[in-house]
């Protein structure tokens, strides 16, 4: 059965012992010095200080924050974002970033790569750039070829926490959107106890995608508790009927929970 990707992330999920972004649900205690690092980046969006970006790159690298690529798919929606919408800095960010570890500039690259930018290109069409990104990676990017969309990237590998990250880095409405997406697979509810013993293909993928509904609703029910504009963005969405009637039900049930006074507005 395929294994889904749900980001332990520690590093930059989880804020005074519960996560409020990305997929997972626990993880190991960290430091002061850590705990600056992610609030920093949970609440960027608010006030976005691009400036402080590569200091805060350099802190992280410092804290062998950046090692694991396992524990990075939050990290790459966030940085790519930040180097998307700051592409005229890129060629002095480069400067420094050069400067990494191997792995931690690595990792700093793909999401180079994946902000997409002619900027990015150009910075990583240098040889040694190139040399740094060649060979496996953990997130089963291909990078001899152009970047995916982030939108369109493999649901069952690190998608809600890349879109979490992408959140984070702009506050903007469509990674939202495409968490609230995968609300659609509610019609696989119950697959576990039905097939508590999977056989066939389509039973094994059922339960795997009521898994990723499940997630999806976690994060949903946490982050609209924790971020205001991610509740405003929901109730947007849920006001535009954008989704079908099931996955709206389930977006419904989030919402009431979060603001039980408007639960006649809501529902109307």
């Amino acid at each position: 059965m395929k294994k889904i990707r749900y980001s332990i992330m520690f590093a930059f999920l989880i804020i005074a012992g519960c996560t409020h972004v990305g997929t997972h649900q626990a993880g190991p205690k960290i430091s002061a010095s850590q705990y600056e690092l992610i609030h920093w980046m949970t609440r960027y969006y608010q006030n976005p200080s691009p400036n402080e970006f590569i200091n805060w790159l350099q802190q992280l690298s410092a804290e062998g924050l950046l090692r694991n690529e396992k524990k990075q798919f939050p990290f790459l929606g966030f940085a790519a974002t930040v180097f998307n919408i700051n592409a005229d800095k890129v060629s002095e960010w480069i400067k420094v970033i050069d400067s990494f570890p191997k792995q931690d500039k690595k990792t700093i690259l793909v999401a180079l790569w994946l902000s997409d930018t002619k900027e990015s290109r150009d910075a990583l069409s240098d040889t040694v750039h190139k040399k740094v990104l060649q060979g496996h990676n953990y997130f089963h990017f291909d990078m001899q070829q152009p970047p995916p969309n982030l939108n369109e990237i493999d649901k069952y590998w690190g998608f809600l926490d890349i879109q979490w990250g992408r959140f984070l880095a702009s506050g903007s409405e469509e990674p939202i959107v495409q968490i609230v997406s995968i609300l659609e697979f509610a019609s696989f509810s119950g697959s576990r106890k039905k097939y508590p013993d999977p056989k066939t293909k389509e039973e094994k993928w059922a339960i795997i995608n009521e898994a990723l509904y499940k997630t999806a609703m976690r994060s949903l029910r946490s982050n609209c508790k924790i971020h205001p504009r991610v509740l405003e963005i929901c109730e947007q969405i849920y006001k535009e009927k954008r989704f079908s009637p099931l996955a709206q039900k389930s977006l419904e049930s989030i919402l009431i929970e979060m603001r039980p006074q408007l639960t006649t507005q809501v529902v109307s």
